[in-house]
């Protein structure tokens, strides 16, 4: 059977390019966009921010063509940030709720029948 690409996963495809790009270019000139100034807490140098951009755009890629160990590391991608954000929310930051809100999201739709599907998994 064959099934489209659901269209969240292509938005959630994007937004990891969209995010690996704006990575890669901070991470090369050093320049943080006037934008993003606001989202920024900390400081992350440019040899964590380069391989983590690859990493995005790779897992964006992976998503958007809908290769099935893509869907296992957005799932596990979604996971690990709730239980860092948590301890973060306690100490009063303040993306963390929204970005565990989020996270919980992803993974509700990422266990959805016709994403599964998309990724070649069985969906119960």
């Amino acid at each position: 059977m064959i099934i489209g690409r659901p269209f969240l996963i292509t938005l959630i495809a994007v937004g990891y390019m969209t995010t690996a790009i704006i990575e890669l270019f901070v991470g090369i000139s050093g320049i943080v966009p006037n934008f993003l100034l606001r989202f920024i807490t900390s400081d992350t140098s440019p040899t964590t921010l380069l391989p983590l951009a690859l990493w995005q755009a790779t897992l964006g890629i992976a998503l958007f063509k809908g290769w099935r160990w893509a869907w296992w590391l957005a799932v596990l991608g979604a996971y690990l940030p709730i239980f860092t954000h948590i301890i973060g929310g306690f100490r009063g930051e303040q993306w963390a709720w929204g970005t565990i809100l989020w996270n919980l999201l992803v993974i509700a739709y990422m266990q959805s029948r016709d994403v599964q599907a998309f990724f070649g998994r069985e969906a119960y």
